[in-house]
């Protein structure tokens, strides 16, 4: 209901259009922030690491497991605010296989920028506006300006 309030809609005949903005809004600005908006179990491979690395899509709310070589291991440290570094007692291992579930994140800026992103999904459905011509359509400055703090860079 919140996002029909915001792109004006007081009819039921776009819900199903709307749903999809909304899924679409989420994973475009997860992607976008490289951090989970709702919990999701993840499963993170690494051919090879120096022992410590970050993991993407955080917060992280746990570690289910860590396999090195396929022989999972229980001698890592859980670092950074977010739970996001991991440090392997060992040192530098090969074939790393982390599986762990997110947080997620619930804040009202990120909100704001999903609506914005969906309303602006929603008033340009199409490349061509009335006129034939066609249009540029982008991301909307807002959105991305309020994303960024959130914004997390992985190497």
């Amino acid at each position: 209901q919140n996002v029909k309030d915001f792109v004006r809609v007081d009819t039921s005949a776009d819900d199903n259009i709307i749903s999809a903005m909304i899924t679409q809004a989420r994973i475009w600005c997860e992607n976008y922030i490289s951090r989970d908006i709702v919990s999701k179990n993840r499963t993170y491979y690494l051919p090879q690491t120096n022992g410590l690395f970050d993991l993407p899509f955080g917060p992280v709310s746990s570690i289910e497991q860590i396999t090195v070589s396929g022989t999972a291991t229980t001698d890592f440290e859980i670092l950074g605010l977010d739970n996001e570094t991991i440090e392997l007692d060992g040192g530098s291992a090969d074939h790393v296989k982390i599986t762990y579930i997110t947080a997620g994140l619930n804040d009202s800026l990120i909100k704001q920028a999903m609506l914005q992103l969906i309303s602006t999904y929603y008033d340009n459905r199409a490349d061509f506006n009335s006129e034939g011509s066609k249009e540029t359509t982008e991301i909307p400055t807002s959105t991305k300006t309020i994303l960024t703090s959130y914004k997390s860079m992985f190497l």
